[in-house]
């Protein structure tokens, strides 16, 4: 449990829970980095701002620290797709002895969230789950809730919808009031590269800026550099894209992208994407690439996405 926890700090003034995950898949370092420094920054800044004030409590966790350990994206099955409400109830069902690698993670994270709400008894809890990808690019993934969609929007990168009803079990369809026993709302962050180092300040600034947006934090704190440094690399890139298309890849190794492409490249119908078990893949729909799979573990070939007017 303490190699999961990344780091806590409590307010002296009330206000709702906030859980930060990184590293859900463990080839993603760079929200642990940014994690790491956040929490040293919030430990800092009472002294040399002593008007500064945080109100309730923030906790950063590890998603899957064996895979995090491997540096690998996971051990047995991709722990973002597995947050479905009857594998949880098994999961949940089951001793910790007869769980092993993600359902293990799974269970210990709910044991650490679940410890934060007994033990504050928070209104409100907010989850922020970080990522980043292995093609180029920063977005945030929203759900349908206005409030999600309002607070991705202000973190100051693209914001996607339509994204979950093309993927099943992550923990933006888990964490809801209904599962979680109070008012709860979720979004996740991709923060760009996997190992570019200018991923972490981007995680960095997506949380301080999450933070503001909800409260916890007041804005006349926060330095403007962080919005600066979302807004110049979401430049020319669009505001607000729906997901309507995804490729399913049901076995890796016979899996080929074509390089070069990043996120929110323009494609048009017809266009060249990748090789699939010796076949050619072209785009389907005129539109904008998303998520290009350029790793050797993930059944997400690539998704299409259109402007929401």
């Amino acid at each position: 449990m303490t190699d999961r926890i990344i780091g806590k700090y409590k307010g002296k003034v009330g206000g709702p829970l906030l859980v930060i995950t990184a590293a859900m898949h463990g080839n993603e370092p760079a929200g642990v980095k940014a994690l790491n420094l956040l929490f040293k920054m919030l430990e800092v800044e009472p002294i040399t701002n002593p008007d500064f004030v945080y109100k309730g409590e923030i906790i950063g966790i590890i998603g899957n620290v064996q895979a995090y350990q491997k540096g690998q994206r996971f051990i047995e099955k991709d722990i973002n797709r597995c947050w479905t409400a009857d594998h949880i109830h098994y999961i949940t069902s089951m001793d910790k002895t007869r769980l092993c690698n993600e359902d293990l993670e799974i269970k210990e994270i709910l044991e650490v969230i679940n410890q934060e709400i007994n033990d504050r008894k928070p209104d409100k809890m907010y989850l922020l789950d970080l990522h980043t990808t292995s093609s180029d690019g920063i977005f945030c993934i929203a759900t349908n809730d206005s409030d999600s969609i309002k607070i991705a929007k202000d973190i100051h990168a693209p914001v996607i919808l339509g994204l979950l009803h093309g993927i099943a079990g992550t923990t933006l369809h888990y964490f809801t009031k209904q599962n979680v026993g109070i008012p709860a709302l979720s979004l996740a962050f991709e923060g760009g590269l996997h190992n570019d180092p200018m991923s972490v300040n981007r995680c960095i600034a997506a949380v301080i800026n999450f933070m503001r947006t909800i409260g916890v934090i007041n804005a006349k704190d926060v330095e403007n550099h962080h919005d600066k440094i979302l807004q110049e690399y979401a430049n020319g890139l669009p505001r607000l894209v729906e997901a309507f298309y995804k490729y399913t890849v049901k076995d890796n190794e016979k899996w080929e992208m074509k390089s070069g492409y990043k996120n929110f490249d323009k494609i048009r119908k017809g266009d060249f994407l990748a090789k699939y078990d010796g076949e050619d893949i072209f785009a389907q729909y005129d539109g904008y690439l998303l998520m290009p799979l350029y790793q050797k573990q993930g059944s997400d070939g690539f998704f299409i996405a259109r402007d929401i007017e």
